[in-house]
């Protein structure tokens, strides 16, 4: 159908362009152009954000993201009680305290904040990269195993199903893909 569309439209189109650059009266022959469309495209579709969801990897990536920064994010809630117990030690008491006292608790106070802050920043950078880490490895697995599929069933061209509004279901290569990854 494709194919069609595109030698009607070039064949249409080249004759009355000739026609309209020549002069009326010179009689015209005209040629018409080849184009080189494939048979038959073959095209594939699959969600990403599916097969990522979906995909036995991404809970053994949780799994071990949470083992490694769990100990940290207790440390830091601790952190955060601590500093919230002086400060409500400090808005109680504060009327009662000597000056010493209570400008040696604010100073802790402040400490304490400028450490949390410091330890929040470098939990949550170490997190991304380690979260972003494990994306790239799973995606290129996905990757590899699309490229696979692909040249399997000698598809031409697949597309992500995040860009694409419709697509029939025997084109859509998720399942494969969730399958191949179940494997690994």
């Amino acid at each position: 159908m494709l194919r069609r569309l595109l030698a009607v439209s070039v064949w249409m189109l080249c004759p009355l362009l000739a026609m309209a650059l020549e002069p009326a009266t010179t009689p015209t022959v005209m040629a018409v152009p080849t184009v080189a469309v494939p048979a038959a495209l073959k095209i594939g579709v699959i969600d990403v954000r599916t097969t990522i969801q979906k995909s036995p990897q991404i809970a053994e990536i949780n799994s071990q993201l949470t083992k490694v920064f769990k100990p940290r994010e207790v440390k830091i809630v601790n952190f955060q009680t601590s500093l919230k117990a002086d400060q409500d030690k400090l808005q109680k008491d504060g009327p009662q305290m000597t000056d010493i006292d209570r400008n040696a608790l604010r100073d802790k106070i402040v400490t304490e904040r400028a450490n949390l802050q410091a330890m929040i920043t470098s939990f949550q950078q170490d997190l991304d990269t380690a979260q972003n880490s494990a994306m790239q490895k799973l995606l290129s697995q996905i990757a590899m195993i699309v490229n696979d599929i692909a040249k399997q069933q000698y598809f031409d061209l697949v597309l992500q199903g995040d860009n694409v509004p419709y697509v029939v279901d025997h084109l859509n290569i998720t399942n494969q893909v969730l399958q191949a990854l179940s494997q690994q």
